[in-house]
């Protein structure tokens, strides 16, 4: 069916959203309904009539949904991740996803360090004591002259790389496939997972989540770490073994975990409501794309990447 104008595209925007993502489908003529908190049943009802549906994180496409979108032609993820989205199902009912790949790189990757240096210097804990006047010093660390493994060398890792290099740390990088020019920018090393555990300081974790890849950093990955390493993850937090990485911070073997991104959201299992209470843990509740700037890109380039869509599957 070949759409003789964009109104006739009924688009469902089911998450928040930059206003200019929203003006923008306006502004083309799509016919643009905002539901930021529409419920799974609700959508369930009401994706039936909609051609196009844009999401964000907290927003889940499963096979119900899919089912139900008889007229579904496109699904925008307006972010970078798509594990919130039956995307096998997606593609074995023809509806293909398309996403803001890229916009959020930079804002990922200041968080990335911004999280080292505030696990490295202590400063939510200083910040708290001295707001209470507990006028006590405690001794950070340095990250000059630290080594500093990436697991997951895509934009976000060689982003966050850049800034630890000029930090003046040392980089090994693990990822499927190998970068070299990027890697060469950061005078960097690819190395695999037992070596990377093993001689970082600090380790971040950036790769995407896949099925292969959920508590893939289990008791064993995590016992290879050098003792005393800090963990910074803002991928996914399914990535590790939870309950193995409490375990390795209470025998000491990691000295600190900074997190964006939380097993449960927000966190309800035990272990993970104390693991988040503990003074060498940062968490922040997934703000890693939460910038001014950067929202400003999802909305452009979520409606940049959807018009090619179109224009490619002749809608």
């Amino acid at each position: 069916m070949t759409y003789t104008n964009l109104s006739a595209l009924r688009v469902l925007i089911c998450d928040q959203v930059d206003s200019l993502l929203i003006d923008g489908l306006e502004r083309k003529g799509f016919t643009t309904i905002y539901e930021p908190e529409i419920s799974h049943v609700e959508l369930e009802h009401r994706v039936k009539d909609i051609g196009i549906l844009v999401v964000r994180s907290r927003t889940k496409i499963t096979e119900d949904i899919l089912r139900a979108g008889k007229n579904l032609k496109i699904i925008a993820r307006a972010g970078i991740g798509t594990d919130n989205i039956d995307m096998a199902f997606a593609k074995k009912a023809g509806v293909p996803v398309i996403t803001a790949a890229g916009s959020s790189t930079a804002s990922v990757a200041e968080l990335n360090v911004a999280l080292a240096i505030d696990l490295s210097r202590r400063i939510p804990l200083m910040d708290r004591n001295a707001k209470a006047l507990m006028w006590k010093k405690q001794n950070g660390i340095e990250l000059n002259g630290k080594v500093a493994g990436i697991f997951g060398f895509g934009r976000i890792g060689q982003a966050t790389a850049k800034i630890l290099r000029a930090l003046g740390m040392s980089i090994l990088a693990y990822d499927i496939y190998h970068d070299a020019h990027s890697i060469e920018e950061v005078n960097g090393k690819y190395v695999e997972i037992p070596q990377l555990m093993a001689e970082s300081d600090y380790i971040f974790i950036l790769a995407t989540l896949t099925d292969g890849s959920v508590n893939f950093i289990d008791e064993h990955l995590l016992s290879m770490c050098k003792k005393g390493c800090f963990i910074i993850n803002t991928s996914r937090a399914e990535i590790i073994d939870g309950e193995a990485m409490v375990m390795s911070m209470d025998s000491g073997r990691i000295a600190g975990y900074g997190m964006d991104v939380m097993w449960n959201d927000p966190p309800k299992e035990l272990w993970e409501i104390e693991l988040i209470k503990r003074d060498n843990v940062i968490v922040t509740p997934h703000i890693g794309a939460q910038t001014i700037e950067a929202q400003k890109r999802v909305a452009e380039f979520t409606l940049a990447n959807l018009m090619k869509k179109i224009e490619e599957i002749k809608l």
